[in-house]
């Protein structure tokens, strides 16, 4: 009967420690995620004179909102934002129906080569971004898209179509093959086929690939800066890099602006959660 005893408390011990080396483990990655956006806030709220102060200060003794304001009225903020949001927005969804129509295409129809043409669009993304920018940059200036949301929106595309294209085509895979079949002996065409039964069905993909291609468009930084030369015209990531102060950096009024920034973007991930995950789980099964 001891036996007995002494087996069962040695699995609730070790059921006991599986639980915790778990949430353990999530509560670590959990803090170490949110600990830059913490440390961005608790910087924002501190008087400028007691950013870079010697112990440092993880509360406030005195917290205010003057960086706030200083970052709002130091810079064209909401307008930057605003450029933000179009070229993000307009990748995104460039992005989406360009990728679903080759999703489509690589998944659902047959022709030779598909392969080599699927390792062929996913081996464009391993291009060095820093490559293209001169001769992304020339054709901008000859086509007169500098300084425009749409000289960042196409080139922005095309770097991440491959992997819309890779979601979609992962995720179109696993629809059955009824629905295609049923829609086609209706008399809708391949194209209709794609619109009004396939994508209805697959908001999962649609999320992800929409939400992956809006955050690298959100943060991009280096063709941002080359083509948007006009103050009006940067987005926030360049706006406030921009940001100088009369005798130091002001980290601050840094701080403040780049953690308004990153409230779009949270927001945007936590309407979309379930989705993304749906959306990541079926690619990864594919």
């Amino acid at each position: 009967m001891s036996h007995d005893s002494s087996a069962f408390e040695i699995e609730r011990f070790q059921w006991v420690g599986k639980k915790l080396g778990f949430y353990g483990s999530i509560f670590v990655i959990a803090l170490v995620s949110v600990f830059p956006i913490l440390w961005m806030l608790i910087t924002s709220l501190k008087q400028p004179g007691n950013v870079v102060t010697f112990p440092v200060e993880y509360v406030p003794r005195n917290p205010t909102l003057e960086n706030y304001r200083a970052a709002i009225e130091g810079a064209p903020f909401f307008r930057y934002l605003l450029n933000s949001a179009i070229v993000a927005t307009g990748t995104a969804v460039l992005d989406v129906l360009l990728g679903s129509l080759a999703g489509y295409a690589l998944s659902r129809l047959r022709f030779r080569f598909k392969l080599p043409v699927l390792l062929l669009i996913l081996g464009t993304a391993m291009l060095p971004f820093i490559a293209r920018l001169i001769p992304l940059f020339s054709l901008a200036r000859s086509w007169g898209l500098l300084n425009s949301h749409l000289g960042l929106i196409i080139p922005y595309a095309a770097f991440q179509l491959p992997f819309a294209v890779w979601i979609f085509q992962a995720y179109f895979k696993e629809l059955p093959d009824s629905l295609e079949e049923a829609g086609l002996m209706d008399g809708l065409s391949r194209i209709g086929v794609l619109f009004r039964i396939i994508l209805p069905v697959s908001a999962p993909a649609m999320a992800t690939a929409a939400i992956i291609v809006f955050i690298y468009a959100w943060n991009e930084f280096l063709f941002a800066l080359t083509f948007m030369t006009e103050d009006s015209m940067r987005t926030i990531t360049v706006g406030i890099a921009l940001y100088q102060g009369e005798f130091q950096y002001p980290w601050g009024t840094i701080s403040a602006a780049v953690f308004m920034s990153v409230i779009p973007l949270i927001l945007f991930m936590l309407f979309f959660q379930r989705k993304v995950v749906e959306g990541l789980t079926a690619t990864g099964k594919a």
